[in-house]
């Protein structure tokens, strides 16, 4: 009855501190890229690189904006698991949906007729294109995160950072895209209106400020502009990811900021004033884990 008790004031403070935020939360931010990543399950990766793998264990920040590699899963246990797929509807969404700022800025008064645009600067936008999905079932990645934590270097790495705050997590599918480089709308028509230069010109101009600004090369693909590689631009973890041996929720990662502050309330606020018996096994793994210490400590108490 304790327990039935202790769990109904957590519901009620879960729900008390989630309602007065809730519209501030969930309200849509100014990062089409990352709401249309998140709407399909990724969680972006600043900045985009190569360095993330499915498989592999990462820890991940409280506010799950960085991951810091705690292990790779080894390439030989990877080897004919991994599943590489096009995603057409997603690269559809992501190039009319998820156009993101660059950074670079172009100046383009000299190229209009007349001199009242003389300051005419405009942004380079950017999409992505060529979008490739990695995935990895969730059969296997569980064998590979089990002959992981096998390894002291990993599962005591793990163990302590399952404590500090944040997230102990398994890559499971990962978005690789290349990036296509656009002046916005409002801007092409300004420019096949009144401009003094040809298209190709113009063109030119916009992949010199892109490499010059961003240190990325950039290619003319069929007369499109894209980046000379591709790069990881959002990660899916494990749907529930590893929990500490006393935990007694799961710890799944959150995708928005009201999950982000619902998950404060029960890790930090509810999970520690609940009583310590009838503990729930949560963590990857963890119940095997527990039956093995204890074999292990009858063993050498008999030993002895």
């Amino acid at each position: 009855m304790q327990t039935i008790t202790v769990l109904a004031l957590a519901a009620t403070l879960t729900t008390a501190a989630a309602a007065p935020a809730a519209y501030y939360l969930t309200a849509p931010s100014e990062d089409p890229l990352a709401d249309t990543l998140r709407d399909y399950g990724f969680v972006p990766i600043r900045p985009p690189s190569n360095l993330m793998h499915v498989g592999s264990l990462y820890y991940v920040d409280p506010e799950v904006k960085h991951f810091n590699a705690i292990c790779d899963a080894d390439p030989a246990d990877l080897e004919g698991q991994v599943v590489s797929s096009r995603s057409w509807e997603m690269q559809q969404s992501l190039e009319t949906r998820g156009r993101f700022a660059t950074g670079v800025k172009v100046d383009l008064g000299w190229l209009l007729n007349g001199g009242t645009d003389k300051d005419y600067v405009v942004n380079v936008r950017s999409s992505l294109t060529d979008v490739v999905l990695e995935e990895i079932p969730l059969g296997p990645n569980w064998s590979i995160f089990a002959k992981m934590m096998e390894k002291p270097q990993c599962s005591q790495v793990a163990m302590q950072y399952i404590h500090v705050g944040g997230y102990v997590c398994q890559g499971q599918k990962i978005l690789k895209a290349t990036a296509e480089f656009k002046l916005d709308r409002d801007a092409q028509s300004r420019l096949e209106a009144s401009a003094t230069a040809k298209a190709e010109k113009v063109k030119d101009i916009v992949k010199l400020a892109v490499e010059s600004q961003s240190d990325q090369s950039v290619i003319d693909k069929e007369g499109r502009l894209l980046a000379g590689a591709a790069l990881e631009y959002g990660v899916s973890m494990n749907p529930i990811c590893l929990a500490p041996p006393d935990g007694r929720f799961q710890r799944i990662l959150p995708r928005t900021k009201l999950g982000r502050m619902e998950n404060f309330v029960l890790f930090n606020i509810i999970e520690p004033i609940l009583p310590g018996h009838d503990r729930v096994d949560v963590a990857q793994g963890s119940r095997d884990t527990q039956r093995t210490q204890q074999g292990t400590g009858r063993q050498t108490a008999l030993n002895r």
